[in-house]
């Protein structure tokens, strides 16, 4: 066997000491790893939404932005093609409700570009769009923001509908609660002002009333195709909670119809009819398995109780509504 000669030897010598050299600077970069070097440029926020991480922008500032706050990028625009774009997962709920237009833009602290906030604008179309898409979303964790419109916060977001549009603010802290309120403050003054509550909201009794649960759904409502267009509500009666609804038709034949054609809705799917609401004519209490459902009309509209635990509950909270229907000339 023929050995290795001196050139050969010197050759491996060279390479063995080139690889050590390599796996101690590895070691070395490893050891001084600076996470803020190597972040992931795409992130997630609180909503499941795909985000890139900021960049400063010499954009203008926009005239609503407080004085705290910076542009970090420029503003960015999506229709009904790119919608899933920007929000995957939840586009079909804003297409189905009127969607026009989002705008998003992200902020920042002067002081601490780590601190940012991005800002949703949906333009909906109308001012029935922009609240159903705001109150079907609401978090259960929420608490209520005094800003003159409907409006919510979440530890790290705040959600609120004026007008045509709806707007969401996500930050990426749960330290910027402040600032995303000023943000919200200065984007409602900027706004032109609009009617207050629709019809059906302002319909419901005040009593025992959960003013944050009102919410306006547009489609497909309890299940039943049929019916859209509904206004529901929380109340609570005792220990049980019970869902109120109203719904404004054309006429009151169309109210009278809808209400004909969810009960048999109701019976075809396992109820029983148990009765009316004491003075309510146009009223009828169906028992649907473990639950109360109460069906009515009153002039053009169409209203009841919905899922309650107990008949007493269900029949209470719909008698007021229909008294209340009656005090508005229904």
């Amino acid at each position: 066997m023929r050995r290795a000669g001196i050139a050969e030897t010197i050759i491996g010598i060279f390479i063995l000491v080139l690889l050590a050299g390599v796996a101690g600077g590895i070691y070395i970069v490893q050891s001084r790893f600076d996470p803020d070097l190597f972040t992931l440029t795409a992130q997630k926020d609180s909503a499941g939404r795909k985000n890139s991480l900021p960049s400063p922008s010499s954009a203008p500032v926009p005239a609503f932005l407080p004085e705290d706050l910076i542009p970090f990028g420029p503003e960015e625009t999506f229709d009904s093609e790119t919608l899933s774009d920007k929000i995957d997962g939840k586009a079909e709920l804003y297409l189905s409700s009127g969607f026009v237009k989002l705008s998003t833009r992200r902020f920042a602290l002067k002081t601490d570009p780590k601190s940012w906030m991005e800002l949703y604008i949906y333009e909906m179309g109308n001012q029935t769009n922009a609240f159903s898409v705001y109150s079907v979303q609401k978090r259960q964790d929420s608490k209520p923001v005094e800003l003159g419109v409907s409006a919510y916060a979440t530890a790290d977001a705040l959600f609120f509908a004026d007008g045509p549009k709806y707007f969401e603010i996500i930050s990426a802290s749960k330290d910027l609660a402040e600032d995303m309120t000023a943000l919200a403050r200065n984007l409602v003054e900027a706004e032109p002002k609009y009617a207050g509550k629709q019809t059906e909201s302002s319909l419901f009794p005040a009593g025992s009333l959960d003013e944050s649960s009102i919410s306006l759904h547009l489609s497909d409502v309890f299940g039943f195709s049929g019916l859209d267009r509904v206004y529901t509500a929380g109340y609570y009666t005792g220990a049980a909670r019970v869902t109120a609804f109203i719904s404004q038709r054309e006429n009151s034949e169309e109210a009278a119809d809808l209400a004909a054609a969810y009960g048999r809705f109701l019976l075809d799917n396992g109820g029983s009819d148990i009765g009316e609401v004491p003075n309510a004519p146009d009223s009828k209490v169906y028992k649907v398995f473990d639950t109360y459902e109460v069906v009515m009309h009153r002039g053009k509209f169409f209203a009841g109780a919905h899922e309650a635990d107990d008949m007493e509950s269900a029949v209470e909270v719909a008698s007021r509504i229909y008294s209340k229907l009656g005090e508005a000339g229904q």
